[in-house]
């Protein structure tokens, strides 16, 4: 079973299941290679998105995630950063648990593991934003103001750090810091005579705690909290940005499903449409009157049904057509777990082109 199998037509099901054919970590031979390596008492590192290659991944799903850190636990390693905290490009280091004190062990106090933890934790860290983590151009305080225009120009950038050093975070310059001096017809030498206060937080934070602060000061700045390092700058154009890369998916099948439900509505009675609700829950069917009272689940399994596909009267393939419906169901898991590694390209063709496919069959309808 690959990573992108349906689990049965739960939609609580995990959003990417592990291959089943896996049953251990240590059939994954990168893996392997890093467990032996901290057993020698060696740090090896390797980057997010290949760990979870070494697992047939590609994103953190939340199946993903609890099989990675229960085998983590088992192996006693934790990796610093935690692999869920970071950017899925981000370089994380493993090391074995009883040597990072700071790091929760594979049990903690309460008794819950690593991996329940894992699978628990949803926030979106202000470090999962890939610009929280390429790093910043800076000047110094004593730099001219034309060396901070210079690379503002040549970068494109809108403000530059003042820094001293990878750690000490002077302050910023800006377009908007240096309009606001020549509007006073202050006059401008160096870096220093434009520099405003920044503002700097650390990777650790919610993004949408630090949303309210990036759109009041127009950007912030991200520090580690493991070697205080400025790893990063965030403005609002990057944030405007990750809440369009998540939320268009949203858009994407808020539409399929009202394709769908247009496709079959007044085609069935309401004993039909209750048929397809789970037995473990017969108050929840006496509750659906209409099309509109079905999940996803429910609608595919409606048209599953050869009778029930019939009544459509479309003259496409039932097998096929369901195959690609189940596709959209597994990729609608995903986006509701609103997991911050979004969906790949592929993923969106799969919404565009069912979605166009639905179209299709309206207008031929018609």
């Amino acid at each position: 079973m690959s990573d992108e199998t349906a689990v049965a037509y739960d939609e609580t099901a995990p959003a990417e299941p592990v291959p089943e054919a896996v049953e251990s970590v240590l059939e994954y031979p990168e893996f392997e290679e890093i467990r032996q390596d901290v057993e020698k008492g060696k740090e090896p590192k390797a980057n997010v998105r290949e760990l979870l290659g070494w697992f047939g991944a590609r994103r953190r799903r939340t199946g993903v995630v609890k099989r990675i850190q229960s085998e983590l636990d088992e192996a006693g390693i934790v990796t610093v950063p935690g692999f869920t905290k970071v950017w899925i490009g981000s370089e994380i280091t493993f090391k074995k648990a009883s040597v990072e004190a700071d790091v929760p062990s594979a049990q903690d106090d309460e008794g819950e593991t690593g991996s329940e933890k894992a699978a628990k934790e949803s926030n979106i860290l202000i470090s999962m934003l890939g610009a929280a983590n390429c790093g910043v151009k800076s000047v110094k305080p004593q730099d001219t103001v034309e060396k901070a225009i210079t690379v503002m120009l040549a970068h494109d950038f809108s403000q530059l750090a003042v820094m001293t050093n990878d750690y000490t975070l002077s302050g910023a310059i800006s377009w908007k810091a240096i309009g606001k001096r020549l509007s006073h017809e202050n006059n401008l030498v160096e870096v220093k005579d434009a520099m405003e206060p920044a503002i700097a937080l650390d990777d650790t934070e919610s993004l949408f705690k630090a949303t309210k602060t990036i759109i009041e000061h127009d950007f912030v700045f991200v520090r580690s909290t493991v070697d205080r390092r400025v790893t990063g700058i965030v403005t609002a154009t990057d944030l405007s940005e990750q809440f369009q890369f998540l939320s268009e998916p949203f858009l994407l099948i808020g539409q399929i499903e009202n394709q769908i439900r247009n496709l079959i509505n007044g085609k069935f009675s309401i004993e039909t449409l209750q048929s397809v609700c789970a037995d473990t829950d017969p108050e929840r069917s006496e509750r659906v009157q209409s099309v509109a009272d079905l999940t996803f689940g429910e609608y595919l399994r409606i048209i599953q049904k050869p009778e029930n596909w019939k009544q459509l009267g479309l003259r496409v393939d039932r097998v096929v057509f369901c195959a690609e419906m189940d596709k959209v169901r597994e990729i609608r898991n995903d986006v509701m777990h609103f997991d911050p590694d979004g969906i790949d390209e592929e993923q969106y063709d799969q919404l565009r082109r069912f979605s166009r496919l639905l179209d299709e069959l309206e207008a031929l309808s018609q």
